[in-house]
């Protein structure tokens, strides 16, 4: 046996390896759709469905491309045909009312095999990744169980007024439970730069 190894990922068949990125894809926390410079869809993860699935109304088609987040493919298709050749990701934000608010981001994606290129749009949940900045600020700030409820509606876009509504309190309760996070966030930042020096 010789002295060289290899390493697991390498000794990975193209099948098995096709299904380890598959595997991670659909599992990231946003959304990844591959579409073609026609508007077909080639590939979807389990977000970017529920997404596009919520974006058509509800509507139980699957694999449609939302009128919205085409238009924000169409974009990058006209940049080109305008002869640019920078690298250029288009991004935009689409509302659905109250209810949700996406970030499309779209840009070329060359596959060594395919003769003209696809587009790849990432979509994020918006709603999702407040909440999840949230969560790891209410451990960062060291909130107690009240403050974090009102951090996490905070962060997800609500007001003093409906935070007092949605916890059963008054607004100038929620006011005064800003004012402390805001204490606690002026203390962390404080130390952070009396750390750095």
């Amino acid at each position: 046996m010789s002295g060289c190894s290899v390493s697991p990922v390498a000794a990975l068949s193209a099948q098995a390896e096709f299904n380890w990125l598959q595997t991670i894809v659909d599992n990231l926390i946003d959304g990844v759709l591959i579409v073609t410079m026609d508007g077909e869809w080639v590939y979807g993860n389990y977000i970017a469905h529920r997404i596009c699935q919520q974006l058509n109304l509800g509507t139980l088609v699957s694999e449609v491309i939302p009128p919205s987040i085409w238009q924000v493919c169409q974009i990058l298709l006209e940049r080109d045909r305008s002869g640019c050749e920078h690298p250029v990701v288009i991004e935009s934000e689409i509302s659905l009312e109250h209810l949700a608010q996406y970030r499309v981001r779209v840009c070329w994606l060359q596959m060594e095999d395919a003769q003209r290129p696809y587009l790849l749009v990432t979509l994020e949940d918006r709603h999702k990744t407040a909440s999840s900045r949230a969560i790891s600020e209410v451990r960062q700030y060291g909130l107690t169980a009240r403050q974090s409820d009102v951090w996490m509606l905070y962060r997800t876009g609500h007001t003093y007024r409906e935070i007092a509504t949605e916890l059963f309190v008054t607004v100038n309760t929620v006011k005064r439970h800003m004012k402390d996070i805001h204490a606690k966030q002026k203390l962390i930042a404080a130390e952070h730069t009396n750390f750095r020096f």
